[in-house]
């Protein structure tokens, strides 16, 4: 926690950013919604103007998150690393640059990762290695898997699914339908069957169509949603296997590069899901 006694009339995120430029704007924002950050002691998720003399708490644990963050690969190039879920990773803001920023490296991201997603995220540490890896992911040269805990027991072992996604941005939520619809975006989206449990799969997931929140939307609207999801499951479902955050991981990498990044490509990079440790497969 941070705490400092505001200096002039400024509007909440404006006067915090200017005191800890550290920040992403990103987190900042997690904070005020979740009410992480207090004025006069008083907790709240408005960007109201601050007034002379308020004092402002900012609840945001930055160490908690620089130690979760793993590097898994380096070179002069590239940094891979594992991304615990609550960091953004968006375009050049992104939380995770900032973090890794004050460890004194500086990185680029390359590709996006839903917040609430864990998982390996590729960062270049030059333009020219950021100019190449952001042109693989965006052609697909780069194959990401996904580890995925799913509602339900899918009807095939293995299937290639594809619908159509609209994205909702007023609503930070995207619908799904069997039939192209105006604005609508095709989704493709793979899976095989890891483990069959009770009452629930384990799945190896991978997106041929890179769209926000494909997975987590592609898999709900099929009838098995991701566990612990709250925005695309059931939250009754989620509380009964105990599950407060999505079960979701970008567990596996693979690059089919052409550049000078080429050297990649005999290399796998592989995580295990940090839920996977807790699950208790005769109860689920």
């Amino acid at each position: 926690m941070k705490e400092f006694i505001a200096k002039e009339n400024l509007k909440l995120t404006k006067l915090v950013l200017k005191e800890y430029p550290e920040l992403s704007f990103g987190q900042l924002s997690t904070a005020l919604k979740n009410k992480d950050i207090r004025l006069d002691n008083v907790r709240t998720n408005k960007d109201v103007l601050v007034n002379v003399g308020t004092k402002v708490s900012v609840y945001i644990d930055f160490d908690k998150l620089e130690s979760k963050i793993k590097r898994i690969y380096e070179d002069e190039n590239v940094l891979i690393v594992f991304k615990p879920r609550g960091i953004e990773v968006v375009g050049n803001a992104s939380d995770l640059e900032h973090v890794l920023l004050r460890e004194g490296v500086k990185v680029f991201a390359c590709h996006r990762i839903d917040v609430n997603t864990e998982g390996l995220v590729v960062l270049a540490k030059n333009k020219r290695a950021e100019e190449e890896l952001s042109k693989a992911f965006k052609n697909h040269a780069v194959q990401k898997e996904y580890t995925a805990w799913v509602c339900g027991h899918m009807e095939r072992e293995q299937d290639t699914l594809k619908a159509y996604l609209i994205k909702n941005a007023a609503a930070s939520k995207v619908q799904v339908f069997y039939e192209e619809k105006k604005n609508s975006k095709e989704i493709i989206t793979k899976y095989k069957v890891l483990e069959d449990l009770k009452t629930s799969s384990l799945l190896s997931v991978e997106i041929l169509t890179g769209r926000t929140h494909q997975i987590r939307a592609h898999l709900a609207f099929i009838g098995h949603a991701v566990i612990g999801d709250d925005k695309y499951g059931n939250r009754e479902i989620n509380k009964a296997f105990s599950m407060k955050y999505q079960a979701l991981t970008a567990s596996k990498l693979k690059f089919n590069l052409t550049g000078f990044l080429s050297y990649l490509n005999n290399k796998t990079f592989k995580v295990s899901p940090t839920w996977l440790e807790n699950l208790n497969k005769d109860r689920i």
